[in-house]
């Protein structure tokens, strides 16, 4: 990762703190300094306003804003991610009342950024925050908006814990790699470009909305839980099951979108057969779905 580093203009030396509780000011100081010079565990608390610049975390840190409304983060570099967080062993990164925004595009070929996002995982992406390696997130009463791809991208066997934070109009709201994990609780997923959340790892996804994407709600190409969530007005189909997805959807509500929960069958309107999985429902409802409530085998 030395090269990111290089790109970024960091150095791979930090400075000894004299306190693990860290104030900044960024109309003073760089907010990527504060986190080289924090100690393990400190908590960085950001004043009111904005920090313009993007974030590389490699230890062990708590990044606090006063409010999702009143501390906000955006991105500076075209191309990179707003937060990306590093690590080979388990560390724990907590973001919380803050909003991120705005990452920039590297490049305005519509070719750039899907491919980035889906089809070359090592590569970094303009996204709001990047988890890979061993690193494990945790974002709390967050904001996180508008990024060209994705909202939060979970890599390698990192894993992102994300609670009462909103998500929208991002390229795809959450996506998560093969062998990568995800726990979103009480969140707002909404208006993505592409799928509001896309898991080829695995997820659990307990009492949260996931509205008005571009394509499915939540595509499952790996295993997922879902349960007790309001899952409404995507324009595919509420809950996609693809390949060989495991999926269990326990009391979710599932309105207004294409299909509630369709597999990728012919006979669900798809071009090919390509679901060889399982699905286990109970006690979900349906309403005023397009084509109908279950396309299942």
């Amino acid at each position: 990762m030395r090269w990111l580093f290089a790109a970024l203009g960091l150095s791979l030396t930090t400075i000894a703190p004299t306190s693990a509780e860290i104030v900044v000011h960024c109309e003073r100081e760089s907010l990527q300094s504060a986190i080289d010079r924090a100690p393990p565990k400190a908590v960085i608390t950001l004043s009111e306003g904005l920090c313009q610049e993007n974030l590389v975390i490699t230890k062990e840190l708590t990044l606090r804003g006063q409010s999702a409304e009143r501390s906000l983060v955006k991105g500076s570099k075209p191309g990179f991610p707003v937060i990306f967080i590093y690590s080979d062993r388990p560390i724990v990164v907590a973001i919380e009342n803050l909003t991120l925004a705005e990452a920039l595009k590297a490049s305005n070929d519509p070719r750039h950024g899907r491919e980035c996002a889906v089809f070359y995982p090592e590569l970094l992406c303009p996204s709001g925050v990047q988890v890979r390696g061993s690193a494990q997130l945790k974002a709390r009463a967050a904001r996180i908006l508008r990024h060209p791809w994705v909202g939060v991208y979970v890599l390698d066997t990192a894993h992102a814990t994300v609670q009462a934070t909103e998500i929208a109009e991002n390229g795809w709201g959450i996506y998560v790699s093969p062998e990568a994990t995800v726990r979103l609780e009480q969140g707002r997923v909404a208006r993505q470009r592409e799928n509001g959340l896309e898991i080829w790892g695995r997820a659990d996804v307990q009492e949260s909305t996931i509205s008005e994407s571009g394509r499915a709600g939540v595509e499952v190409f790996g295993e997922a839980k879902l349960s007790e969530n309001a899952i409404s007005a995507n324009r595919e189909a509420g809950v996609l099951l693809s390949g060989n997805a495991h999926a269990e959807l326990v009391r979710n509500t599932l309105t207004g979108n294409s299909w509630g929960i369709a597999a990728r069958l012919r006979r669900c309107g798809y071009l090919s057969d390509d679901f060889r999985g399982t699905a286990q429902l109970e006690g979900n409802r349906f309403a005023n779905n397009r084509l109908g409530n279950v396309c299942l085998p």
